[in-house]
């Protein structure tokens, strides 16, 4: 080989003789293909006795045997593309070792900085070369093995303190059963991620609208930025993220770039989007919240200003947090749910009682009446009777014993005592009493987007009743207040006391009662009200349950109200200092 010419790269034939006489191997080429365009005698000799398998413009890489290919190929790439001498790399041209070689390679700079082609020696390596090329082949694997462990741990601990954060939030999520106070976690959610924070929007069934919860930051300088945005950020229907994006698609969804462009869109006002600018809002990761196959809202979590992307693991943990909080909250509106059909059932439990024991009373009457005249007539106070009519008399009087047997049943199922409603009168405060009340009906009072206050009730006020028939008046009234004020209005408890009476008030905004009615409303199947307000159920009963049980202990049921204007009941009981001190009192009948 006396000159060598390979896509207008050549080498002078001086050259090229001598390289021909050099005892070293050497080899030139060219192009990112490592294209042949030179080798000498020993070259040739060292890796191919067959001719072809050099040839000019083949790659050099495929004269060598398949198991040296790739680290060949590895250090002739990176010799031409960072211009960098590699020396002394071993290389087994033989597929069991035999024939251990040393590589070295020159890149050959040209007048723009870039290798244009390659000189490539080999060379037999010596002992010392193969235990230093050995030592250095055991070193690389362990350095690899303690790489692949070091990131098994880190992916090994990454996992564990996720799923120990996840299970910090699950107990967060599940401490309470309330609706209101599941969302009131909810919105305390974040990714463990420096300054990353939530916000939370909740789709309403029964008219499609979109609400947005409030905002928890955990930097309490931010917090304050976020409080003078409540009720001012609201969902926009073409946002691209929050509910908003999740209601187009229902997916995970990032947006990462350009978030200051989603934010003059979602903004819609200078004043709110200079304060989310000075919040630093970073990635924003929305996460829908689905119930079974329903969806119910999304949560967008929020990156730190410094705009650190979301990483798959951030994605997974938030897709999980987010079916956390979904089952957290569908347990509590199943609660709510149970605990509304509870207060209905204790109703209509009472309102049964009532009737039974009221019919059982008026029956008692006319069959007692029936035995008197039997006795009578037996007595032949008004002349003579046959032994037929006597016997006919016994089948009256067997069967007027029949009947009021039953009645007897009736009246020991429904009353305590064989016929008497027993009253556990005790000191009871009108402030706890009237707390837990509120309590059992707040479920109705969310689902009916009511608000209500407690207003302050001096917690000295203490009542002489029996503590469950007052807790039962009061329900009565606050599940009256909550059927009959419309979404929007507001209801009122509030207590005091004035000449030893204690006095429970429960007031509403609804739709009111006609004032010719305020006295028939206590009567026993009786309902005032027409149109669309009898659609809420009832059969009438239970403020005369309610009055009947306040006279039993010696206190009074009244209402005022102005039609259309809302209604206020007003319980009274006697209070601790005009108490008689008896523990069981009997209620008076009616």
């Amino acid at each position: 080989m006396t000159n060598a010419n390979h896509d207008g790269i050549s080498m002078a034939s001086s050259m090229v003789r001598m390289m021909e006489r050099l005892p070293a191997a050497f080899a030139v080429t060219a192009g990112p293909n490592h294209a042949l365009i030179y080798a000498n005698a020993p070259f040739r000799s060292l890796v191919a006795r067959d001719a072809d398998v050099l040839a000019l413009g083949s790659c050099l890489v495929d004269a060598f045997v398949e198991p040296s290919r790739a680290g060949l190929q590895g250090l002739l790439d990176r010799a031409l593309f960072s211009g960098s001498v590699a020396r002394n790399r071993r290389i087994d041209h033989s597929e069991n070792g035999a024939l251990p070689l040393v590589c070295t390679v020159w890149p050959d700079i040209g007048n723009d900085g870039n290798a244009e082609q390659l000189v490539i020696e080999l060379r037999l390596a010596t002992p010392g070369e193969l235990s230093i090329a050995i030592q250095r082949e055991v070193a690389e694997r362990l350095l690899l093995s303690a790489l692949r462990e070091q990131d098994a741990a880190e992916i090994a601990e990454t996992a564990r303190r996720g799923s120990a954060f996840l299970e910090s939030e699950s107990r967060r999520l599940s401490q309470s059963l309330d609706v209101e106070e599941t969302l009131a976690a909810m919105e305390r959610m974040s990714l463990p991620v420096d300054g990353a924070w939530c916000f939370v929007d909740t789709l309403h069934n029964d008219d499609d609208s979109v609400h947005r919860l409030a905002i928890v930051h955990p930097d309490p300088t931010k917090q304050a930025l976020l409080d003078e945005l409540e009720g001012r950020w609201l969902p926009h229907p073409d946002d691209s993220f929050g509910l908003p994006a999740t209601l187009r698609s229902p997916e995970t969804s990032v947006v990462a770039e350009d978030v200051d462009a989603a934010l003059v869109h979602s903004a819609q006002d200078p004043e709110v989007l200079r304060i989310l600018r000075a919040i630093g809002i970073g990635p924003m990761l929305t996460v829908p919240l689905v119930i079974g196959d329903h969806l119910v809202g999304a949560v967008t979590f929020v990156g730190g200003g410094h705009g650190t992307p979301f990483t798959n693991e951030d994605v997974a943990l938030a897709q999980d947090l987010a079916v956390r909080s979904a089952m957290a909250l569908d347990r509590a509106r199943t609660h709510a749910e149970v605990v509304a059909l509870k207060v209905r059932a204790e109703s209509a439990s009472a309102a049964k009682s009532a009737f039974l024991g009221m019919m059982s009373h008026e029956l008692r009457t006319p069959l007692n009446a029936i035995s008197g005249y039997v006795e009578l007539m037996e007595l032949e106070v008004h002349g003579p009777i046959t032994a037929a009519q006597r016997v006919d008399l016994a089948r009256i009087r067997s069967n007027q014993r029949y009947l009021l047997g039953l009645i007897n049943d009736l009246l020991k199922v429904t009353s305590a005592g064989g016929g008497q409603l027993v009253y556990s009168i005790a000191d009871v405060g009108a402030h706890e009493l009237m707390a837990e009340s509120v309590a059992l009906v707040e479920p109705l009072i969310a689902q009916r987007r009511l608000t209500h206050d407690l207003l302050l009730c001096d917690p000295s006020i203490v009542a002489r009743a029996d503590r469950e028939k007052v807790k039962q008046i009061l329900v009565n009234l606050l599940s009256n207040a909550i059927k009959f004020t419309p979404a929007g209005g507001k209801i009122v408890i509030d207590c005091n006391t004035r000449e030893d009476v204690v006095h429970l008030r429960v007031c509403d905004t609804g739709i009111g009662i006609p004032t010719d009615k305020l006295d028939v409303i206590f009567d026993p199947f009786v309902q005032v009200l027409g149109g669309s307000a009898m659609h809420e159920g009832g059969i009438g009963l239970g403020l005369a349950i309610s009055r009947g049980l306040a006279r039993g202990m010696h206190g009074d049921l009244t209402v005022e109200s102005t039609l259309g204007q809302g209604a206020r009941f007003s319980l009274t009981l006697p209070s601790r200092r005009r108490s008689d001190g008896s523990i069981n009192q009997s209620a008076p009948p009616g």
